[in-house]
């Protein structure tokens, strides 16, 4: 007994690290592009849809309930939508002249951070978090379905203590004085890229371009 639970606990820490570095990566670079106050909210969206993705994997696990791998990738199109959204927003902005006076004329000035951050609310950071979770139902599902009491508890402890350590750090790097001086100079093109690298990547991932 003793022996399974140290097995499940094992598992329930490597399949939460694994799952969970994509979305560490993104909330840290929404964290460095956004104005400093906005930066725990961005940080309890991602909680958030953490929380959600759990309980999704935990309701499916109860009722037995299989997902489409392919069919769930399609949230994938969520960060691509809000990254290629901030693209057009900067090209919009160039072109407009909104980043330094008339186009055309002049040195442009660098986008305020409150400009250039992408997915700055907490809505949009729990959003992509629950998108990008295509691995994180595929790894979690059968981790609940290990059945008792004692291992599904021990595996929720896992994942909570997980959470709070994710999220310390990930506000601990995004606010960093150099984090934040990268994301200044690049996160208006960075972070956007970034959503569509993931979201991409979440469909190949998951073989949802094998629905077209």
């Amino acid at each position: 007994m003793a022996a399974g639970l140290g097995t499940d606990l094992g598992v329930a820490v490597a399949a939460f690290v694994g799952t969970n570095i994509d979305n560490a990566a993104v909330t840290m670079a929404l964290v460095a592009g956004a104005p400093e106050e906005r930066a725990h909210r961005i940080a309890l969206g991602q909680v958030i849809g953490f929380a959600v993705l759990v309980a999704v994997a935990a309701a499916a696990a109860a009722l037995l309930f299989e997902f489409s791998a392919a069919v769930v990738g399609l949230l994938g199109l969520v960060p691509v939508a809000i990254g290629l959204h901030g693209l057009a927003t900067l090209v919009r902005r160039r072109h407009d002249g909104e980043d330094g006076g008339t186009p055309g004329r002049g040195r442009r000035r660098p986008l305020r951070a409150e400009q250039r951050a992408v997915g700055r609310s907490l809505t949009a950071a729990a959003l992509i978090t629950i998108s990008a979770g295509g691995d994180n139902l595929a790894a979690y599902i059968p981790l609940f379905r290990v059945g008792g009491a004692t291992n599904v508890g021990a595996i929720l402890a896992v994942f909570t203590v997980g959470e709070v350590l994710l999220t310390w750090i990930v506000l601990a790097a995004g606010r960093h004085p150099r984090a934040r001086a990268v994301m200044l100079r690049l996160g208006h093109l960075a972070v956007p890229v970034l959503l569509c690298c993931i979201g991409v990547l979440v469909m190949v991932e998951s073989g949802t371009f094998s629905l077209l």
